[in-house]
This record gives structure tokens, C-alpha cells and sequence, in this order.
């Protein structure tokens, strides 16, 4: 990994970060972290939480509205209050959608030189491409938090309905009912097992071979964004009370469909 601390001595930071591990919590921690040591480097000693040059776009699991990332922008354009450097953490970027990712793309190319964006991200191939090649990746060691969901069998309902087999997602209807009741973590489930299946295109191998991610690695990388844009939209859905089971049956159906097109 590249050495942060040498590049924060030497003065060589540059203007652009991902940060990614399989552990969100850990990745907005390092990049407090390493927010706070490039201040103090510079003779800023103010905690973070109190940091008016410290700006933070945490939605969780949220989708990160377009605004949000225009008041950034926005905010790029103001000097620091502390005249030297004014740091932009954005947690969990795989969550911004292609418009907030092209809004961005201008900006990262022109930031002023007291500028540092640092994106966070589960799997930095969520990212759009020119956004990547604008930016220094550091993979973080951290482990990935255990879902509380049983990924190996949703994954293997989604592999066999992408195989064709779809009466394997009505045979296990009730496993699917069984998660009513916490909706967003059977769509945190979902959104996991396609992130692992994005990895497994691009770096095979590295995807716990429990899983049946290979057999869906199949799938054509449009249609996965797609899928995962679905997911994502039915999830800020689950706040109006969106129809759970045909919510579910939708994304099923994408697989489907994503199998025999």
C-alpha cells in the first residue's frame, strides 16, 4: 500500500483519494483519520467534529442525492477558513449515482491546490472509471463486516434464477417473506452479493468460492448496473412503504431476464 504518512511528510499528498475495504465502518474511520493527521501536518489542531475545513457526505447506505454533491461542489470554490487546506470525505461513493459522479468528474480535474477529495467505497469498480483514473487508490486491510443475512442461499436462488430456473426463487418465497419485517437488510443483502459479483468480473477469484457469484459473473455488466441502480431505487422506495413483495419479484425478474436475454 502506498505510504500515506511518507507522502504527508514529504508533502506529495495528492488531490484526489479512494479509500476502499470490504468494511465500510473502517473506511470513514481511516479517512478521519487521515483527514486529521494532513491538518495537523499543516499546523491545524482542531477536531475533526469542530472542523469547519472538514467536509463530510455520510448518507450511510443511502443513495447520495445529486444535491448533496452540488452543495460540495459548491463549497470547493471557498477558501479554507484556515488559509492552507480543506479536506472532502465522501463515505460509502459507490452510493452516487452517474450524475453526481459526472458533476464531480469537472471538479476533481480543477481543484484548487488547498483541495483533497477523498471518496470511500466498498469496491472501487462501483466507481465510474474517469473518476478512478483521476484518483490515488489505496486498498485498505480490513476485513468485511458479516452480513446478517444468509448470503450463501440468497446467492444461490439468484445464480438458479439467472440460470433459468425461477421456481426456485417461489420455492423459497418464505425465506424472502422472513425479512418483511427488516426490509432494508434483504436489499443490503442483495446489494452485497452484486458489489462481490462486480469484483469477481474484474479480479476473478478473490469472491468467497462458497458463494455462487461465478455463475453470476456471467451477467453482462450493464445489466448488473442496472440491477443494482433497481435495488438502490427500490430501497429509498421502502421509506413510502413500496410493496415489499413485488419490490422483491422485480429484482428477481431483472436476474431472470438478465439470464435468458
Amino acid at each position: 500500500m502506498i505510504d500515506l504518512d511518507t507522502q504527508i511528510n514529504q508533502n506529495s499528498l495528492s488531490h484526489a483519494y479512494i479509500f476502499e475495504s470490504a468494511n465500510e465502518s473502517y473506511n470513514l474511520d481511516f479517512a478521519n483519520d487521515f483527514a486529521k493527521k494532513v491538518f495537523e501536518s499543516k499546523g491545524v489542531y482542531i477536531e475533526n467534529n469542530i472542523n469547519p475545513d472538514l467536509y463530510i457526505i455520510d448518507k450511510g447506505n443511502e443513495i447520495i442525492d445529486i444535491e448533496s454533491v452540488r452543495a460540495l461542489l459548491k463549497d470547493t470554490a471557498l477558501k479554507p477558513s484556515n488559509n492552507i487546506i480543506k479536506i472532502y470525505i465522501i463515505h460509502n461513493a459507490h452510493n452516487m449515482r452517474t450524475e453526481g459522479f459526472n458533476a464531480m468528474l469537472k471538479t476533481i480535474e480543477e481543484l484548487k491546490n488547498y483541495n483533497i477529495v477523498i471518496f470511500t467505497t466498498k469496491n472501487k469498480d462501483l466507481l465510474l472509471p474517469t473518476i478512478r483514473s483521476r484518483c490515488q487508490i489505496i486498498r485498505l486491510n480490513a476485513d468485511e463486516i458479516k452480513s446478517d443475512i444468509d448470503l450463501d442461499r440468497l446467492s444461490e436462488i439468484l445464480a438458479e434464477t439467472y440460470r433459468g430456473n425461477i421456481s426456485q426463487f417461489y420455492q423459497n418465497k418464505a425465506f424472502f417473506d422472513s425479512y418483511k419485517n427488516d426490509k432494508s437488510l434483504m436489499f443490503d443483502g442483495l446489494i452485497d452479493i452484486f458489489e462481490m459479483v462486480v469484483k469477481e468480473k474484474y479480479m476473478p477469484g478473490l469472491v468467497n468460492s462458497n458463494l455462487n457469484i461465478k455463475k453470476l459473473a456471467d451477467i453482462n455488466l450493464s445489466q448488473i448496473e442496472e440491477i443494482i441502480n433497481l435495488i438502490y431505487t427500490i430501497k429509498i422506495g421502502l421509506k413510502n412503504n413500496i410493496n415489499y413483495d413485488l419490490a422483491i419479484e422485480e429484482v428477481i425478474f431483472s436476474v431472470y431476464k438478465g439470464g435468458i436475454g
